[in-house]
C-alpha cells in the first residue's frame, strides 16, 4: 500500500510546499484538492504551461506521485445544465491528471435533491459516468465515484458502477458509511469488491449531543475502526493507495496540518509495517518511515545490525522455507559482516545471496571487486546455498543487466542490506544518475567524482585514476520494492550524507534521502555517523 495525504488538509498550502512536505514526512504521493484556497485546479499556473513543466520537475526530484486529482463535480443535479457543467470541470480535471501521471479523478454522486428520487438520481449519476469515462479513456485515466452522501454505502456505490462498467471505480471512504449509515468497514469493502481503486482514511468522533457530520478527528483519536480497514485491505492484497483526508478546509477549528499530516503518516505506518524486535540502541528514533538506531561505537552497530539481519532471516526461512538477501560490499560492512558470519543460528544452506553493484571492467578475483569482498568476508565462511554475482566483465553489459534482472525475482528477495556513500548514493546510483522512477531493475552506470574518490579513502584503489567510471547497479525502485532493507552507516566519512538524508528534503542530489519512504527500513549508525544530525525530541 501506498500512502499519500489530500490537500484538503492544508488548503492554504502552495505546491512547493505540500511537495516538500509530503517528500520530508515520507509519503508516496499527493492527492490534490486545494491549492492557495483554489479548487479550480485547472487554471492553477502550477499546473499549466511552463508551471506544469516545473511541478513535473519537482516532483520527480521528489520521487512523488500524483495518487488522485479531485473535481469539485456533483453528479445528483435534477437540472440537465447543472450535470453538464460538472462534466465540462471534471473533463479539465480529467487533463490535469493526465498531464501529472495520475490513474484516477474523484467525482460525487451525492444526495437525492429535491424532485427528485433514488432511481431518477441513479441515472444522473451514470449517465454523467459513462460520457465522462469515454472522454477520460484515451488519456488513461479513470473515473473515480466517492462514496458519500446516499451514495456512501458500498453497495450503494457497487450498483452505480456496475451500470457503467470498466473505466470507473470507487474511491472507498469508509468513515462516512460508518458514521452516517453505521455500515461496518467489513460489509462495505465486501459490497465494493474489486472497484476499490482508492482509499480516504479519516477518524471521526459522535458530537453531543448526537448530529451530523462527526467531527474530524486524528486517527485513532476517534471511533472509527481505521485499524480495521487497514487490516482488510491488507489481507485482500490491496497495493494501491490509502490516503489522509484531513477536512481542514470544511473544520477550520481542527488540528493544523504540521500537527496533522506527520500524526497520520506515523499512525499508518505502524500499523502497516512487520513490528521490529526490541531496540537495543541506546538512542533511537523514526525518521518519516525509516527506523534509526544509533550506537556508541561501530563494533556495537555492527553487532546490533548483525543480531536484526540474522533474526530476520531466519523468519524469512521459518516462513518460507528459504531465504533471498541481498548484500551490500563496503569497508563500512566488516564490523557487520564479521558478527554476522559468526551467528551459528543463521540456517546459511537456505540463503540465496545477490549483492547491490559491481565495477565494470573488474574480474571476480580483483582486490577490488565486490564479488571478492562478499567472498572474503562472509560466503568463504559460511556455506550459503548460492551467491549470484554481478560479472564486471560481461562481454555484452546489456546482457548481464537482463541476466541478473531474470534471476531476481525468482529468488524473491526479502531482505536488502545497504550501505549509504559519501556522496548519498545507495548502490552506485550517484546523485547525476539518480532516477526514483527508473524501469530497470540493473543498469550501467557512470560514477560521479565523489564516489570514485570515496573508493581511493576506503582503500580499494590506489588512486583516482585506477577507479573504474562505470558498473553494474541494482536500482533505487527495486530495492524500495524489496519487503525489508536495513542499511549499515558508521564513521564520520558518512556524516554529512547522514544528515543530507534525514535533514534535508527527500531529491535526487541525495539518493539515500528515499529510505525515509521505505515501508520497513531500519538504519544503523554509530555515534560518528549521526553526530551531525539535529536534535530529536
Amino acid at each position: 500500500m501506498k500512502l499519500s495525504f489530500s490537500t484538503l488538509g492544508c488548503p492554504a498550502w502552495s505546491l512547493p510546499r505540500v511537495i516538500d512536505t509530503a517528500g520530508r514526512l515520507g509519503y508516496d504521493g499527493i492527492e490534490l484538492r486545494f491549492l492557495e484556497g483554489d479548487d479550480a485546479l485547472w487554471a492553477r499556473p502550477e499546473l499549466v504551461g511552463a508551471g506544469l513543466r516545473d511541478t513535473r520537475a519537482r516532483l520527480a526530484d521528489a520521487g512523488l506521485l500524483i495518487s488522485c486529482v479531485d473535481s469539485r463535480s456533483f453528479f445528483h443535479h435534477p437540472d440537465a445544465l447543472a450535470r453538464r457543467v460538472a462534466v465540462e470541470e471534471a473533463s479539465r480535471v480529467v487533463e490535469v491528471a493526465a498531464a501529472l501521471g495520475a490513474p484516477g479523478i474523484r467525482v460525487f454522486g451525492d444526495r437525492v435533491q429535491a424532485g427528485a428520487d433514488l432511481e431518477s438520481t441513479r441515472g444522473f449519476i451514470t449517465d454523467a459516468l459513462a460520457e465522462l469515462r469515454d472522454r477520460a479513456r484515451p488519456a488513461g485515466v479513470e473515473i473515480w465515484l466517492e462514496t458519500h452522501g446516499d451514495f456512501a454505502p458500498g453497495a450503494a456505490t457497487r450498483q452505480v458502477l456496475d451500470c457503467v462498467g470498466d473505466g470507473t471505480g470507487a474511491i472507498w471512504d469508509p468513515a462516512n458509511a460508518f458514521s452516517e449509515f453505521g455500515e461496518t468497514p467489513e460489509d462495505g469493502a465486501r459490497a465494493l469488491g474489486s472497484t476499490v481503486r482508492h482509499v480516504h482514511m479519516k477518524d471521526v468522533r459522535r458530537p453531543s449531543p448526537p448530529a451530523f457530520p462527526w467531527t474530524p478527528v486524528l486517527p485513532g483519536e476517534g471511533e472509527f475502526p481505521g485499524e480495521r480497514v487497514l487490516s482488510l485491505l491488507r489481507s485482500t492484497g490491496y497495493t494501491g493507495w490509502v490516503s489522509f483526508e484531513w477536512e481542514k478546509r470544511w473544520h477550520p477549528e481542527i488540528a493544523e496540518p504540521e500537527v496533522a499530516l506527520p500524526h497520520f503518516l506515523r499512525w499508518a505506518a505502524e500499523r502497516l509495517r512487520e513490528p521490529p524486535p526490541p531496540s537495543a540502541a541506546p538512542r533511537s528514533f523514526v525518521c518519516g518511515r525509516l527506523a534509526v538506531e544509533v550506537f556508541p561505537t561501530r563494533p556495537e552497530m555492527g553487532r546490533a545490525a548483525a543480531a536484526f539481519v540474522s533474526a530476520h532471516i531466519r523468519r524469512l526461512v521459518a516462513g518460507d522455507g528459504h531465504a533471498a538477501v541481498i548484500f551490500a560490499s563496503a569497508p563500512s560492512q566488516n564490523e557487520f559482516l564479521a558478527a554476522l558470519r559468526a551467528d551459528p543460528a543463521i540456517p546459511w544452506p537456505k540463503v540465496t545471496a545477490f549483492h547491490l553493484d559491481e565495477y565494470v571492467g573488474v574480474a571476480a578475483d580483483h582486490p577490488a571487486s565486490f564479488r571478492r569482498f562478499l567472498t572474503d568476508r562472509l560466503f568463504d565462511h559460511v556455506p550459503v546455498g548460492a551467491f549470484h554475482g554481478l560479472d564486471g566483465q560481461a562481454p555484452d553489459l546489456a546482457a548481464e543487466c537482463a541476466r541478473y534482472t531474470a534471476l531476481l525475482p525468482r529468488a524473491v528477495p526479502g531482505l536488502a542490506i545497504l550501505g549509504i556513500g559519501e556522496n548519498g548514493h545507495l548502490a552506485f546510483i550517484d546523485p547525476p544518475v539518480c532516477d526514483f522512477f527508473e524501469p530497470a531493475t540493473v543498469r550501467v552506470v557512470e560514477l560521479d567524482a565523489v564516489c570514485r574518490n570515496q573508493q581511493v579513502h576506503d582503500g580499494s584503489f590506489a588512486s583516482l585514476g585506477e577507479v573504474p567510471r562505470t558498473a553494474l547497479s541494482l536500482t533505487i525502485p527495486f530495492l524500495l520494492s524489496v519487503p525489508r532493507a536495513v542499511a549499515i552507516v558508521p564513521g564520520p566519512a558518512k556524516r554529512g550524507a547522514i544528515q543530507a538524508a534525514l535533514d534535508g528534503p527527500v531529491t535526487r542530489v541525495c539518493p539515500a534521502s528515499i529510505l525515509r519512504r521505505h515501508p520497513a527500513a531500519t538504519l544503523f549508525l554509530d555515534e560518528d555517523s549521526a553526530s551531525g544530525l539535529s536534535p530529536r525530541s
